[in-house]
């Protein structure tokens, strides 16, 4: 069955800018006994994403999430909707501390294995800056730095608009940013995941030039099986700037911002010395 078959039944359409996340630039190499082939982290080779986000804590970031929802939120309901939500963690997670849950992502692939994982979500086809709801969520949230695959920046501003208006009055959206300042040396997260048939390596960093608004994310997955390895490497372009001007953006749209340092296990004002933050943008009542 085709994959958008599979999760039409709980699926809306938004305009679509496209199926994948945007500025994809994919390549592969392989060894000289191998077919080359190409990938894509959010699409061929969307069923390697969450091995490749092995490490990730979704279960501490939606705890954390559901704090900063009861310590800020004056909206009255617990409706959730999780942007760019690849294969639904999050969302499985939300739904488990009591939230009604929505996702939306521009892949379809990723989309199908979020309807597998949490079959009581309505999951929405559509880029972040297209997305059209209003006053219709409590919580809003977009983790993982997703929010910088808005691009370019006028795509971005758009995105906090349409969050602005996806809330309801009292709603809470909750998301976190790197500072281009902080991303001018490319920093490498390395995972390994050991399988039954082969040893799977993921790497990922960002690479940033310094001045403008294009920050670059570089994937690269790894297969070693059998004497083989296959290698596929992808590259994302996604919106750089600075903390302050994120902050300028949020609150020429009229919500209330508190920075917090990034550590999903406290909520501490964040010191401005690090270059990453959690943001908690309150729609006031």
């Amino acid at each position: 069955m085709p994959v958008i078959g599979m999760v039409r039944y709980a699926l809306r359409w938004c305009n679509l800018r496209g199926f994948f996340r945007h500025s994809s630039r994919e390549f592969a190499s392989m060894s000289e006994t191998e077919n080359a082939v190409t990938g894509n982290l959010y699409a061929g080779l969307s069923l390697y994403y969450d091995q490749f986000c092995a490490e990730v804590d979704y279960a501490g970031q939606c705890a954390f999430a559901a704090r900063v929802f009861a310590g800020f939120a004056r909206s009255g309901g617990r409706d959730y909707l999780d942007l760019a939500c690849g294969t639904g963690q999050h969302l499985q997670e939300m739904t488990r501390l009591g939230f009604v849950p929505t996702g939306l992502d521009n892949s379809p692939a990723m989309l199908a294995q979020a309807q597998a994982r949490c079959p009581m979500a309505l999951l929405l086809l559509c880029d972040l800056a297209e997305f059209d709801q209003l006053a219709g969520y409590d919580l809003i949230s977009c983790f993982l730095y997703s929010i910088h695959y808005s691009h370019p920046l006028s795509q971005f501003a758009e995105t906090l608009k349409r969050a602005w208006h996806a809330l309801k009055p009292g709603g809470v959206f909750v998301f976190n940013t790197v500072d281009a300042r902080g991303a001018r040396d490319e920093h490498k997260v390395v995972t390994r995941v050991h399988a039954a048939d082969a040893t799977l390596t993921f790497t990922s960093g960002w690479h940033y030039r310094g001045q403008g608004e294009v920050l670059d994310l570089r994937l690269s997955i790894y297969r070693e099986s059998a004497g083989s390895t296959q290698t596929w490497h992808d590259q994302h372009t996604m919106t750089a700037l600075t903390i302050p001007e994120l902050e300028r953006l949020l609150l020429a749209n009229g919500f209330e911002v508190t920075l917090l340092e990034h550590d999903y296990e406290r909520l501490a004002p964040w010191g401005g010395d690090s270059f990453n933050a959690i943001v908690v943008a309150t729609k006031p009542q």
